[in-house]
């Protein structure tokens, strides 16, 4: 039974199956794993992994609490306002 891997058009192996015979497009190899990518010698690398950015920190239910009663305040003394009190 063989070993065939099939490149997407960047030169990355998107699938590795085994079987009988040998599909349009793939290429027999006992190397490479799915993610890597064929150099011109016919080896694999595995690439880089390519960094994510940062995620902003989530805030705390005590400072979403303080920015829920600032807006509270805000609304009363609008709302104080209009009865003119």
């Amino acid at each position: 039974m063989g070993r065939y891997l099939l490149l997407d058009g960047n030169g990355a192996i998107k699938q590795v199956r085994t079987g009988e015979v040998i599909a349009d497009g793939e290429l027999e190899s006992e190397t490479g794993e799915c993610g890597d990518i064929l150099q011109p010698d016919g080896t694999f690398i595995t690439p880089e992994p390519v960094p994510s950015e940062p995620q902003p920190a989530q805030p705390t239910n005590q400072e979403i609490n303080d920015n829920l009663m600032i807006i509270m305040n805000g609304l009363t003394d609008i709302y104080m306002a209009t009865l003119g009190l």
